[in-house]
């Protein structure tokens, strides 16, 4: 009876001990994701306004980008698939947003239809952010056809995608963390705060 107390003990402790080795280590590549991704996206006005949009500079950064994001949604979906939608608890803020980017960067959107739910349940719970949810709810519908619900996707020329229901958008944004946005002569237009 002793023997089986300390063999359960022992278990437990180690398999305690190894998840949080296994969550530091997730979280440090995390860390390392979001600022090599960072790293790279600094690098986008930069060379648009150096060489054009249409360049090849820009061409190549963009396949540097594909390649780095396609690596790192490899990468975050198997944390997901072993561990669940970490939270800011387990893995810290920086560790959960780049959760949050490497999937909300994907190629395809059937991996953020697939993932939304997780992250929608990790921000409901406070481990987080709604706005990161709010942003990937709203790319999904947009992605679509349909209209957005908090105003947070535009086109390459910075026009908003249809809104549903303008009149209580600001009410949403700020139900997520989101700025208030304000309606002008029917652009919508980001406040000056």
């Amino acid at each position: 009876m002793k023997l089986k107390l300390v063999i359960t003990l022992f278990t437990v402790f180690f398999g305690t001990t190894l998840i949080a080795q296994n969550l530091d280590s997730i979280k440090t590549e995390l860390e390392r994701d979001y600022n090599a991704s960072l790293s790279l996206r600094q690098k986008v006005m930069p060379t648009i306004n150096k060489y054009g949009y249409k360049s090849k500079q820009m061409d190549s950064l963009n396949s540097l980008i594909l390649n780095f994001d396609s690596l790192a949604l490899g990468r975050t979906i198997n944390i997901i698939e072993k561990y669940g939608w970490l939270g800011k608890s387990k893995i810290g803020h920086i560790g959960n947003q780049t959760l949050f980017l490497n999937i909300q960067h994907a190629n395809d959107k059937n991996v953020r239809e697939k993932y939304y739910p997780m992250l929608e349940k990790s921000a409901k719970t406070g481990e987080s952010n709604l706005s990161d949810m709010a942003t990937m709810k709203d790319r999904i519908l947009v992605e679509n056809g349909q209209q957005q619900i908090y105003g947070t996707q535009r086109d390459i020329e910075g026009k908003y995608f249809p809104i549903n229901d303008i009149k209580g958008l600001n009410k949403r944004r700020r139900q997520v963390g989101l700025e208030k946005l304000k309606v002008n002569d029917g652009d919508l237009r980001q406040a000056q705060i």
